[in-house]
């Protein structure tokens, strides 16, 4: 299999916005955004995200904006709460409404692929 290459620099195109903004590295200790909800939902720029607190159910955090081929993954490592992932903008998860996002409970990691624009779709761990 032929994964993509991505470049390093510059805009992928008009409508996905510049890329550099995703680090293409792992980012720890993340904190949901309390109250939940999309719009002020944490915004995720890594490829590799560990939430560590998420101190009530349904505290919120966001993928990036969807591009094709894009793989993000995201562990809940907080001890008891679910947290709720969103997708920027209009952006879905598994066809669920955009303002409704999907629930991660604690101790799951998931699995997020873009394989076609504004739509993610979620692989979640046992």
């Amino acid at each position: 299999m032929v994964l993509p290459a991505y470049p390093r620099k510059g805009k992928l195109s008009a409508a996905v916005g510049d890329f550099n903004k995703l680090s293409l590295a792992a980012e720890t200790g993340i904190t949901a955004y309390a109250g939940g909800g999309q719009t002020n939902a944490r915004q995720l720029v890594a490829s590799v995200n560990h939430v560590t607190t998420v101190a009530t159910a349904a505290d919120s955090v966001k993928l990036p904006a969807s591009v094709v081929g894009l793989v993000i993954v995201i562990t809940n490592g907080a001890a008891s709460n679910s947290m709720q992932v969103f997708g920027a903008g209009t952006d879905t998860i598994n066809d669920v409404a955009t303002a409704t996002g999907v629930a991660q409970a604690a101790g799951k990691s998931a699995i997020y692929s873009c394989p076609v624009a504004g739509k993610w779709y979620r692989n979640l761990s046992a």
